[in-house]
């Protein structure tokens, strides 16, 4: 015979149940961390390697740099456009916001020329998510501003 009371008891054991079920569903995904170097591209022309220095033990937060060492036309004519044929390391910091997916902001010149005078500098905003244990998927946007002084 169910009273109030067995009800209850059923029902917070059924809960208890499905909250462990969710636990242990957990226990095989891993969280991913920062740190390390790799050397990544974007099917597009645009090749790049990284080294993401950790910031605290658990490896959730680190510093930042990336080198473009090969860049398609499109990326190309954004620094034409700002009078510029070069551009700098990417520098910044990234930061675990999940357990697949980080944030991070990075900054680079764009520049021309002998001396280096400073056309723009761009400022990177973007997401990574770890979709395996060798591979990411980024997002991000890049916002350019136009460099009034000279190096």
């Amino acid at each position: 015979m169910l009273n109030k009371k067995n009800v209850f008891v059923l029902a917070v054991g059924a809960a208890l149940v499905g909250l462990l079920g969710i636990a242990a569903a957990n226990e095989d995904q891993q969280q991913y961390k920062l740190a390390g170097g790799f050397i990544g591209n974007n099917g597009a022309g645009n090749i790049w390697n990284a080294l993401q220095i950790r910031l605290d033990p658990a490896r959730r937060t680190a510093a930042l740099r990336v080198n473009l060492t090969t860049y398609n036309a499109e990326f190309a004519g954004l620094l034409t456009a700002f009078g510029a044929d070069a551009v700098s390391d990417w520098v910044g910091e990234v930061t675990m916001i999940s357990r697949d997916t980080a944030k991070y902001r990075s900054v680079a010149y764009a520049t021309f020329g002998d001396p280096t005078q400073l056309c723009a500098i761009l400022v990177m905003n973007g997401t990574v998510q770890f979709t395996g244990p060798d591979n990411i998927t980024v997002n991000y946007t890049v916002d350019v501003y136009p460099a009034d002084v000279h190096l």
